[in-house]
């Protein structure tokens, strides 16, 4: 007997929306030093902290970074590590540089191989990318130009320093107490109505307070 699939559209902010499921692996800046690298699954603590399952290489050539570590960030869903990088001379990884991160062997919490799995990414964050395309996954269609719930807009640079229901702007550059970093947070209102991730709410976090809200 075939079984029936009704899939739930969109229509409003609080209607339920059907997931795509998550990429393998995803990796972006955190900071000079870091990079944020969230797995599909959530991990077993001991492999995803090994920094020997890592690898990080410049997308156009040259040597091998240092990994000096690699720490399971994610306590919501153990799904994120960051991994402390420097290039073969111990400075930061260049700004705006396209990388590679690989990981090999990395085990879920049931016991399995992740195997071994691949990505690029561009070093550093900017508005114009990736930021600017996040919000408008995850946040525009509250906060656009059809609805502007709680008087605040998400897309467009200008629109994210405006404010909302107070006088203080919901972005100020540098400051991880401000709106729009806290309502992101894990858990917090923001982050559960735009279904983001762990690492969507770093990459904000860090675009804000790693790079001060850079276009």
């Amino acid at each position: 007997m075939a079984t029936l699939v009704v899939l739930l559209v969109c229509t409003g902010c609080n209607t339920a929306k059907l997931l795509a499921p998550p990429p393998p692996l995803r990796a972006a800046s955190a900071s000079a030093f870091a990079i944020d690298v969230e797995f599909a699954e959530p991990l077993d603590r001991r492999t995803a902290q090994d920094p020997a399952r890592y690898t990080v290489l410049p997308l156009a050539g040259g040597t091998a970074t240092k990994i000096l570590d690699a720490a399971l960030i994610d306590t919501l869903n153990a799904r994120a590590v960051q991994l402390l990088v420097t290039d073969s001379a111990g400075n930061p990884l260049p700004d705006s540089s396209d990388f590679s991160v690989q990981t090999n062997g990395v085990l879920t919490i049931q016991g399995k191989s992740t195997g071994v799995r691949n990505v690029d990414f561009r070093t550093g964050l900017n508005y114009s990318s990736p930021l600017g395309d996040l919000f408008a996954r995850h946040c525009d269609s509250c906060h656009g130009a059809t609805l502007a719930d709680g008087n605040y807009r998400t897309d467009s640079y200008a629109g994210l320093s405006g404010i909302g229901t107070n006088s203080v702007p919901n972005l100020i550059p540098g400051d991880v107490r401000c709106l729009l970093v806290v309502k992101t947070k894990p858990s917090n209102s923001m982050f559960n109505r735009g279904e983001l991730s762990y690492l969507d709410s770093e990459l904000i976090r860090n675009w804000v307070v790693s790079y001060g809200a850079r276009l």
